[in-house]
């Protein structure tokens, strides 16, 4: 991605990097018998783990008709397509990439309310889940 201003390059390409390779190594150290408490770092219901993927891939999708978008107006105004036609096409690519944006908010609405994602009862049913079974 060496289109992206220096100052965007990290936050949007090295951090997920290094949030991937950070979620991989907790559930390794979760694995130890110590620090089963980390197992819980990374959670995902099963119910939501369908709805949580196509949350990603819709928000892809949809910065990159956002992108398309932006890019269609630079092109239409620099030609001078920007009248009538022109204005027309952009407005349909819009009204398309905003209703993506619109569905994914959907989804993510869907996630934290029919599942949990990312609230307090996921974090505590996480939580039981990695603590140890009490002793007799």
């Amino acid at each position: 991605m060496g289109f992206l201003p220096d100052p965007l390059h990290p936050a949007l390409v090295h951090f997920p990097i290094a949030l991937s390779i950070v979620g991989v190594l907790l559930e390794l150290l979760a694995h130890h018998r110590r620090l089963r408490s980390l197992s819980g770092a990374a959670v995902i219901p099963a119910a939501a783990a369908a709805l949580v993927a196509r949350h990603e891939d819709v928000g892809e999708l949809a910065m990159w008709l956002l992108l398309a978008v932006f890019a269609l107006r630079l092109l239409l105004v620099w030609r001078g397509w920007f009248v009538r036609w022109g204005a027309w096409l952009y407005l349909a690519a819009a009204v398309a990439a905003a209703a993506t944006v619109g569905y994914n908010g959907y989804l993510g609405g869907k996630m934290v309310f029919d599942h949990g994602v990312g609230t307090a009862p996921v974090q505590r049913s996480a939580a039981a889940v990695a603590a140890p079974p009490a002793a007799p």
